[in-house]
């Protein structure tokens, strides 16, 4: 894969962040390979895969899964009344489900917000309600999780470059959380964004990082 930068900010610290995708692909293997971190894509992988894709319902809900963290339940449990697009700061209002199959209400557990900053994510959903007449309580993925998980795979197996791990619709979830561990955000922000009761399901994701110590091991003379 080319080299591929990215250039982003973090408004509230104003820090610009260049992140090197092909290192971190390189050392993916050995982070693997020697923690607990789940698999991901990263950045780049996720844009190639999502090139590949022709059908918009399927790419609408890789799209959706990569920019929100939900799991596939949740995912098909959105219908448009859980987006706030016309907010000045757009959000997604995800309810927390861990059920199999079809998705099932949430009981007392309360929804979490995950804000939306892509303009071309929000431009995608808007589009795609309009074209499919979506009316605001209507399922946007009107699918069985069986069905879900049938789609991601025919979409892998149709694919000229797969990559070296196994892609499932949980992997977009763990992708999104690696994306935010690499572009600094605090544990707290992530575990809200998730939905974790407990942090130490957020922790496991800064595993990631294990290799990207080097830099401070360098500064210790010995």
């Amino acid at each position: 894969m080319e080299n591929q930068t990215l250039t982003s900010q973090t408004a509230s610290l104003d820090i610009s962040l260049t992140i090197d995708w092909s290192l971190l692909l390189e050392q993916r293997t050995a982070v693997l390979k020697h923690t607990e971190s789940p698999a991901y894509l990263l950045l780049p992988e996720i844009h190639q895969l999502m090139d590949s894709v022709r059908q918009d319902n399927l790419l609408l809900m890789i799209n959706t899964l990569w920019h929100t963290g939900a799991r596939i339940s949740e995912c098909l449990a959105l219908t448009p009344g859980h987006f706030a697009l016309e907010s000045a700061q757009p959000y997604v209002s995800v309810d927390t489900l861990k059920t199999r199959g079809r998705p099932k209400r949430a009981g007392r557990v309360k929804p979490r917000l995950v804000p939306l900053c892509d303009l071309h994510y929000i431009r995608q959903l808007e589009r795609y309600v309009a074209s499919h007449h979506i009316g605001k309580n209507q399922l946007l993925f009107p699918v069985t999780r069986s069905a879900a998980n049938k789609r991601f795979d025919r979409l892998v197996a149709g694919m000229d470059n797969k990559p070296s791990i196994k892609i499932t619709p949980h992997t977009f979830r763990h992708s999104f959380a690696v994306n935010a561990i690499f572009h600094g955000t605090p544990l707290p922000v992530l575990q809200g964004w998730l939905g974790h009761a407990d942090i130490n399901s957020t922790l496991v994701y800064t595993q990631v990082l294990s290799l990207e110590t080097y830099h401070l091991m360098q500064r210790i003379q010995y």
